[in-house]
């Protein structure tokens, strides 16, 4: 509109040499612009704030980003009456436009960036009260623009990469995984130099140095830099992380409502029911009475409670239940994993073992619904204020002795980080299971990286984690995917060098000439 009515004004100048634009950059001090925000310490602590609060947003952390990534993974799977949205977690992809996941998902996140990368811009033109504090606010942007670029790069890999404000008119480059990893390495490390340890309560659910510590170590770890992983670790479980850090004693305390922000947790999404209004969020990302609770409990319910858009698959009902605990009982962590048909006879100590207050139903049959960040609702409750748990102490204890194996092979202390999570689960160290040869798995790097394959799809089950492990490990040649057809019969759509990625939003590659669309798509 600007250009149009600049364009109307050199027309109707012809007397002129020529037309100033400047003329036409007046400030209205009635709103907020650029032109008069971004001048205080205040301005550009409500833009970090407007970085988190895109964490609500239905294609970001609110609802559509867990049937996606379940769905994909071999722990979940979308049954949803939505054809699209179901046939898109399987592999099949026939409008590459579809708004519910492909653009939503990429849009509400290119949002978040575009937010991010306004902050940084112009954060050193604000004098501030205290340098500790400009250097924390910093820090928590970078943290969290990489957490978004992070999750895009599971989904779609090949991105236009922007660490710019961007205008309209900009054709960003597309660049690959290990480019985009390598900046997002560079911007963590120096979040991690300029973060706190810890947080006072009032700044809860802010991001801290063990936060980009576990942030920069997940990317480490996609990157196959598996030594630079093992100094992210060594600071979290070994160095100072470990006065701040520790397994739960109770598995359930990290899908509870009542135990959020405990000391298992690094990074959580802060969701409330502060703005409990309306039966959806607003479309107006300005809007500050907009929604902040989550639907990840409306969306993985049974149909006639929720709308089961996505559940779990019955391997890991059966994988839960083959080995016993030391006192002889069914792993807990099946319990406050899912519902199933045979729960109350496993479990026959729990009194909560019904879904929302409903028995199981016959014609639920042999189906597994995710009870992960349930609550006693009854009736179910559109929105839900469980945070959810981004990144978990016991997934760090996985990946360090990941990283460890495949650096050293399956040494003691490897073997050692796998027995913190299997022992707090009440299960025999791995040397002493009597269903696990524990000998013949720590014999080499390769027994032992497949069997960390089963402990982090039982530990870390449904949390958004699969997907990406499926990635680290490779999904590059059919002999892969077999073995995952075996438990997951969605694998059975998937092609090797096309799959492994959604496709681009096709306007988006209709409006980048930068921009090419992902292979054999």
């Amino acid at each position: 509109m600007k250009k149009y009515i600049y364009f109307l004004t050199c027309v109707f100048s012809l007397t002129f040499a020529s037309c100033d634009e400047s003329v036409l950059d007046i400030n209205n001090e009635n709103t907020i612009s650029t032109g008069n925000f971004w001048k205080t310490e205040a301005d550009i602590e409500s833009g970090v704030v407007s970085v988190y609060n895109m964490f609500y947003r239905q294609g970001t952390w609110t609802r559509n980003i867990y049937t996606q990534m379940h769905g994909m993974a071999d722990d979940g799977v979308s049954l949803a009456g939505w054809t699209e949205l179901n046939e898109y977690s399987k592999f099949i992809y026939t409008n590459y436009n579809f708004g519910e996941v492909n653009t939503k998902i990429w849009k509400e996140h290119y949002v978040a960036i575009f937010r991010a990368n306004q902050v940084l811009d112009n954060v050193d033109k604000v004098t501030f009260t205290s340098e500790s504090r400009k250097a924390d606010l910093v820090g928590q942007t970078k943290f969290l623009r990489s957490f978004y670029y992070f999750y895009l790069t599971a989904l779609w890999d090949n991105l236009p990469f922007v660490l710019k404000t961007s205008s309209a008119s900009d054709m960003p480059a597309q660049k690959t995984p290990d480019e985009i990893f390598t900046q997002l390495e560079e911007d963590l490390k120096d979040a991690v130099a300029k973060l706190p340890a810890t947080r006072t309560a009032a700044d809860q659910g802010r991001a801290t140095k063990g936060a980009a510590y576990a942030l920069l170590a997940k990317v480490y770890m996609q990157h196959h830099k598996w030594e630079e992983a093992i100094k992210c670790f060594e600071w979290l479980v070994d160095g100072e992380g470990k006065n701040y850090y520790d397994l739960m004693p109770d598995y359930g305390d990290n899908f509870r409502n009542t135990t959020e922000n405990n000391k298992e947790s690094l990074f959580e999404i802060q969701f409330s029911l502060i703005n409990n209004v309306g039966f959806d969020q607003t479309d107006n990302y300005r809007d500050p009475n907009a929604q902040m609770g989550s639907q990840i409990e409306m969306n993985q319910a049974p149909a006639g409670i929720g709308w089961n858009n996505v559940e779990a698959r019955r391997w890991l009902v059966d994988y839960y239940k083959r080995e016993k605990t030391v006192e002889g009982k069914n792993d807990i962590r099946l319990f406050y994993s899912v519902w199933y048909n045979d729960s109350a006879k496993d479990f026959p100590e729990r009194a909560d073992s019904l879904i929302y207050g409903n028995k199981w139903r016959a014609e639920w049959g042999n189906r597994v619904f995710i009870k992960k960040y349930s609550t006693p609702a009854n009736p179910l409750f559109y929105w839900n204020d469980n945070n959810f748990r981004s990144l978990r102490y016991s997934d760090m204890l996985l990946l360090y002795a990941e990283a460890l194996n495949e650096v050293s092979g399956p040494t003691a202390k490897a073997i050692g980080y796998l027995n913190r999570v299997r022992q707090r689960a009440k299960l025999p160290a791995l040397e002493s299971s009597s269903y696990y040869n524990g000998a013949q798995i720590a014999s080499n790097k390769n027994t032992f990286r497949d069997h960390l394959k089963i402990e982090r799809g039982l530990e870390l089950s449904l949390e958004c984690v699969r997907w990406i492990d499926l990635k680290r490990w490779g999904l590059n040649d059919q002999a892969s995917i077999d073995q995952l057809k075996v438990r997951d019969s969605d694998f059975n759509n998937f092609i090797v060098g096309k799959s492994h990625s959604m496709p681009i939003p096709q306007s988006e590659v209709d409006n980048n000439p930068n921009l090419k669309q992902n292979p054999n798509y």
